[in-house]
């Protein structure tokens, strides 16, 4: 992986149309957490919310009679969504027989789940607040950043402005072409010729990819969310409209020179756990390889941008494009299932990331998730 990347920050907001919005949101279902009792006029707000963009509201008394427990009832709510929408008020409310409230649950399985987390805490006083409501409010803020409401209007407000954040976040998906970082509009993908169409903002990643064209060009980096491999560059035409924006149609073709990934066990110790380990050293400063450390050294995806000292709203998506393209790339994943950076304290942040490993033969059981949670610095 080259040491310096240039990535197109000025598109980090696209906007999106109420048009595109209701395409996104159509069908996705939205699971409300919250006290039912305590905040009836939240609930019908955000329910409103979710419902003007085009998607589902999940809330627990919508939920007709079941021949399970309620416990089931609201988990099984959760992992049919595809978005939490969390309201946390001052009190906690009553412990299920697994010792947490039904809010809590809903929480910790929506983290499980790998959903979108959108969380929200009451703007009143916080000495009136329960301490295991405390507890659980500051738990989540040291993972995800959290927004206030003052009153139900407000909350539906901003329920839907984070429903339209995430919206925009996925219509125009981050890519990695060689050294440049960019949001891509459209990507087409029949698993051998990539094309990509993408409104670059930033000069410099225009220019790189002009002369990575013209320069033809060998084997480069190409990820996505959904793929990572070496490629080569097989085209790139531009439209300019204005002295801002460059809406570039890239063609790109699958390397198929490129060597395969090899991955061995050693000592005992699983390859796919060999590669957790090295990642989580890597990118957390430990030092779990152990007696697996012969041949593998740890691996830090996210050392290209650690000193660029980049807005959240740019850093989150491309970290999670640098360790999937890692994690996807060196063979160690089926599928990113979760990825979480929460906000900077004194300049440390945890990071918390979910993987299914690939699956080596088709007569073996799919393999069980991996995971790293820990705090890292310098981002």
């Amino acid at each position: 992986m080259p040491t310096s990347l240039l990535i197109d920050q000025l598109s980090a907001s696209p906007a999106v149309n109420d048009a595109q919005l209701h395409t996104w949101a159509s069908g996705r279902r939205v699971f409300v957490s919250s006290l039912i009792r305590d905040m009836p006029n939240e609930r019908a707000a955000v329910r409103d919310a979710i419902e003007s963009v085009g998607a589902i509201p999940i809330l627990f008394e919508d939920i007709g009679a079941q021949d399970i427990t309620a416990e089931e009832a609201y988990l099984s709510g959760v992992r049919s969504s595809e978005i939490y929408v969390g309201l946390f008020g001052s009190r906690y409310g009553v412990r299920m027989p697994d010792g947490y409230s039904a809010t809590h649950a809903e929480f910790l399985e929506a983290e499980r789940q790998g959903l979108r987390l959108c969380l929200f805490v009451s703007s009143q006083d916080s000495s009136q607040m329960d301490g295991s409501q405390r507890d659980l409010i500051q738990g989540a803020q040291n993972l995800y950043t959290t927004s206030s409401w003052s009153d139900s209007d407000d909350l539906g407000r901003r329920v839907r402005r984070r429903l339209t954040e995430l919206a925009a976040d996925e219509l125009s998906p981050w890519v990695r072409v060689g050294p440049t970082i960019l949001r891509a509009q459209e990507i087409t993908n029949d698993g051998n010729a990539i094309g990509i169409t993408a409104a670059v903002r930033s000069n410099a990643v225009h220019s790189e990819l002009v002369g990575m064209r013209d320069g033809r060009a060998g084997s480069i980096a190409f990820a996505s969310l959904t793929d990572a491999r070496a490629v080569r560059f097989e085209g790139l035409s531009t439209r300019t409209t204005t002295t801002v924006i460059h809406e570039e149609q890239l063609q790109l073709r699958g390397d198929r020179s490129s060597s395969s990934t090899m991955r061995a066990s050693m000592n005992g110790i699983s390859a796919d756990e060999v590669a957790r380990r090295a990642l989580e050293d890597g990118l957390f400063g430990t030092s779990t390889l152990g007696d697996a450390s012969w041949g593998t050294r740890p691996t830090d995806p996210l050392e290209p941008i650690r000193t660029m000292g980049l807005d959240d709203s740019v850093l989150r998506p491309v970290a999670r494009l640098l360790i999937t393209e890692h994690l996807l790339g060196a063979a160690s994943a089926a599928t990113v299932d979760s990825f979480a950076l929460g906000p900077s304290h004194q300049g440390v942040r945890r990071l918390r990331i979910s993987w299914t490993p690939r699956q080596p033969y088709v007569n073996q059981p799919r393999p069980e998730p991996l995971t790293i949670d820990g705090r890292i610095s310098g981002l």
